[in-house]
Protein backbone atom coordinates (compact mmCIF):
# COMPACT_ATOMS: atom_id res chain seq x y z
CA UNK A 1 0.00 0.00 0.00
CA UNK A 2 1.45 3.42 -0.66
CA UNK A 3 0.92 5.86 1.06
CA UNK A 4 0.14 9.59 -0.07
CA UNK A 5 3.11 12.18 0.17
CA UNK A 6 3.24 14.40 3.30
CA UNK A 7 2.15 17.26 1.85
CA UNK A 8 -1.22 16.23 0.23
CA UNK A 9 -1.56 15.16 3.59
CA UNK A 10 -0.88 18.10 5.17
CA UNK A 11 -3.17 19.78 2.16
CA UNK A 12 -6.42 17.34 3.57
CA UNK A 13 -5.81 18.56 6.95
CA UNK A 14 -5.79 22.03 5.51
CA UNK A 15 -8.55 21.86 3.97
CA UNK A 16 -10.79 19.96 6.72
CA UNK A 17 -9.73 22.81 9.31
CA UNK A 18 -10.30 25.53 6.71
CA UNK A 19 -14.19 24.57 6.38
CA UNK A 20 -14.42 24.71 9.99
CA UNK A 21 -14.78 28.91 9.96
CA UNK A 22 -16.36 28.47 6.28
CA UNK A 23 -18.90 26.79 7.54
CA UNK A 24 -19.60 27.92 10.92
CA UNK A 25 -19.57 31.85 9.10
CA UNK A 26 -22.03 30.96 6.41
CA UNK A 27 -24.30 29.24 9.39
CA UNK A 28 -24.33 32.49 11.53
CA UNK A 29 -25.04 34.11 8.46
CA UNK A 30 -27.85 32.52 7.39
CA UNK A 31 -29.31 32.45 10.98
CA UNK A 32 -29.16 36.32 10.66
CA UNK A 33 -30.86 36.25 7.45
CA UNK A 34 -34.02 38.36 7.76
CA UNK A 35 -35.67 41.42 6.67
CA UNK A 36 -39.24 43.36 6.93
CA UNK A 37 -41.24 46.41 5.76
CA UNK A 38 -44.32 47.41 6.31
CA UNK A 39 -45.91 46.55 3.05
CA UNK A 40 -44.92 42.76 2.78
CA UNK A 41 -44.24 41.79 5.64
CA UNK A 42 -41.19 39.56 7.90
CA UNK A 43 -39.50 37.37 6.29
CA UNK A 44 -36.98 35.28 7.74
CA UNK A 45 -34.36 31.95 6.87
CA UNK A 46 -37.05 29.85 8.78
CA UNK A 47 -39.55 30.80 6.39
CA UNK A 48 -37.27 29.57 3.74
CA UNK A 49 -36.87 25.30 3.18
CA UNK A 50 -33.63 25.87 1.05
CA UNK A 51 -32.00 27.95 3.38
CA UNK A 52 -33.04 25.45 6.84
CA UNK A 53 -31.47 23.02 4.40
CA UNK A 54 -28.07 25.02 3.82
CA UNK A 55 -28.18 25.76 7.83
CA UNK A 56 -28.37 22.16 8.42
CA UNK A 57 -25.86 20.98 6.04
CA UNK A 58 -23.35 23.87 7.82
CA UNK A 59 -24.04 22.45 10.73
CA UNK A 60 -23.67 18.78 9.93
CA UNK A 61 -20.18 19.45 7.63
CA UNK A 62 -18.63 21.60 10.56
CA UNK A 63 -18.29 18.93 13.21
CA UNK A 64 -17.58 16.19 10.78
CA UNK A 65 -14.81 18.09 9.15
CA UNK A 66 -13.75 18.79 12.93
CA UNK A 67 -13.25 15.42 13.91
CA UNK A 68 -12.16 13.93 10.33
CA UNK A 69 -9.23 16.29 10.81
CA UNK A 70 -8.53 14.90 13.96
CA UNK A 71 -8.52 11.76 13.37
CA UNK A 72 -6.55 12.25 10.41
CA UNK A 73 -3.74 13.52 12.75
CA UNK A 74 -4.32 11.56 15.31
CA UNK A 75 -3.51 8.63 13.25
CA UNK A 76 -0.26 7.07 12.08
CA UNK A 77 -2.20 4.03 10.25
CA UNK A 78 -5.24 5.33 8.46
CA UNK A 79 -8.12 2.31 9.21
CA UNK A 80 -10.44 4.73 8.24
CA UNK A 81 -9.90 5.13 4.57
CA UNK A 82 -13.08 3.66 3.42
CA UNK A 83 -15.32 5.56 5.37
CA UNK A 84 -13.35 8.76 4.69
CA UNK A 85 -13.98 8.50 1.60
CA UNK A 86 -17.62 7.44 1.70
CA UNK A 87 -18.49 10.24 4.45
CA UNK A 88 -16.42 13.20 2.08
CA UNK A 89 -18.67 12.04 -0.95
CA UNK A 90 -21.85 12.43 0.87
CA UNK A 91 -21.24 15.22 2.44
CA UNK A 92 -20.07 16.79 -0.69
CA UNK A 93 -23.41 15.79 -2.62
CA UNK A 94 -25.57 17.03 0.33
CA UNK A 95 -23.30 20.36 0.06
CA UNK A 96 -24.25 20.63 -3.54
CA UNK A 97 -28.05 19.88 -3.19
CA UNK A 98 -28.36 22.46 -0.49
CA UNK A 99 -26.16 25.52 -2.13
CA UNK A 100 -28.18 24.79 -5.30
CA UNK A 101 -31.40 24.88 -3.24
CA UNK A 102 -30.20 28.50 -1.80
CA UNK A 103 -28.63 29.58 -5.32
CA UNK A 104 -31.90 28.87 -7.35
CA UNK A 105 -34.37 30.80 -4.30
CA UNK A 106 -31.59 34.02 -4.38
CA UNK A 107 -31.77 34.01 -8.28
CA UNK A 108 -35.82 34.02 -8.01
CA UNK A 109 -35.68 36.59 -5.49
CA UNK A 110 -33.28 38.26 -7.45
CA UNK A 111 -35.10 37.93 -11.11
CA UNK A 112 -38.73 36.56 -10.96
CA UNK A 113 -40.05 34.39 -13.03
CA UNK A 114 -42.51 36.14 -15.46
CA UNK A 115 -44.12 32.71 -16.25
CA UNK A 116 -45.45 32.11 -13.31
CA UNK A 117 -45.84 35.46 -12.31
CA UNK A 118 -43.58 35.62 -9.19
CA UNK A 119 -41.67 39.12 -8.78
CA UNK A 120 -38.34 39.86 -7.59
CA UNK A 121 -37.84 40.15 -4.02
CA UNK A 122 -35.02 41.93 -3.46
CA UNK A 123 -35.90 45.95 -4.02
CA UNK A 124 -38.07 44.90 -1.17
CA UNK A 125 -36.09 42.42 0.83
CA UNK A 126 -31.92 43.60 0.56
CA UNK A 127 -31.02 42.83 3.52
CA UNK A 128 -32.56 39.00 2.93
CA UNK A 129 -31.12 38.85 -0.10
CA UNK A 130 -27.65 40.54 0.86
CA UNK A 131 -26.99 38.31 4.01
CA UNK A 132 -28.50 35.02 1.71
CA UNK A 133 -25.75 35.46 -1.03
CA UNK A 134 -23.05 35.97 1.85
CA UNK A 135 -24.17 32.64 3.26
CA UNK A 136 -23.98 31.23 -0.11
CA UNK A 137 -20.74 32.15 -1.10
CA UNK A 138 -19.42 31.00 2.41
CA UNK A 139 -21.17 27.61 2.10
CA UNK A 140 -19.76 27.28 -2.00
CA UNK A 141 -16.16 28.33 -0.48
CA UNK A 142 -16.65 24.90 1.87
CA UNK A 143 -17.74 23.09 -1.04
CA UNK A 144 -14.84 23.56 -2.93
CA UNK A 145 -13.29 22.51 -0.25
CA UNK A 146 -15.23 18.95 -0.41
CA UNK A 147 -14.84 18.71 -3.55
CA UNK A 148 -10.83 18.61 -2.87
CA UNK A 149 -10.98 16.32 -0.21
CA UNK A 150 -13.13 13.98 -1.93
CA UNK A 151 -10.83 14.01 -4.94
CA UNK A 152 -8.21 13.43 -1.70
CA UNK A 153 -9.99 10.79 -0.11
CA UNK A 154 -10.41 8.77 -3.31
CA UNK A 155 -7.04 8.88 -4.64
CA UNK A 156 -6.14 6.94 -1.30
CA UNK A 157 -8.61 4.32 -1.24
CA UNK A 158 -7.85 3.24 -4.83
CA UNK A 159 -3.99 4.10 -4.43
CA UNK A 160 -4.10 0.89 -2.48
CA UNK A 161 -4.87 -1.05 -5.62
CA UNK A 162 -2.75 -2.15 -7.97
CA UNK A 163 -3.84 -1.73 -11.58
CA UNK A 164 -5.25 -4.25 -13.39
CA UNK A 165 -2.95 -7.32 -14.97
CA UNK A 166 -2.93 -8.03 -18.58
CA UNK A 167 -2.51 -11.78 -19.92
CA UNK A 168 -0.12 -12.48 -22.13
CA UNK A 169 -3.27 -13.40 -24.84
CA UNK A 170 -4.30 -10.19 -24.28
CA UNK A 171 -0.75 -8.47 -24.72
CA UNK A 172 0.21 -10.52 -27.48
CA UNK A 173 -3.12 -9.23 -29.18
CA UNK A 174 -2.66 -5.38 -28.23
CA UNK A 175 1.23 -5.77 -29.66
CA UNK A 176 -0.59 -7.57 -33.16
CA UNK A 177 -2.63 -4.01 -33.12
CA UNK A 178 0.17 -1.54 -32.89
CA UNK A 179 1.60 -3.12 -36.43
Amino acid sequence: MKDLPPNLRFLEIFLRLSILPLTIASAFTVVQTKDSTDQYGKVEFTNISSFKFLFSMNCISAPYALISATLLMSLRENRTTWSFFLLDQLIAYLMVTSSSAAAELLYLAHEGDREVSWSEVCSYFGKFCSKGKASLVLHFLALLCFICLSLISALRVFRKFEPPSVSAKEEGRQGSDLH
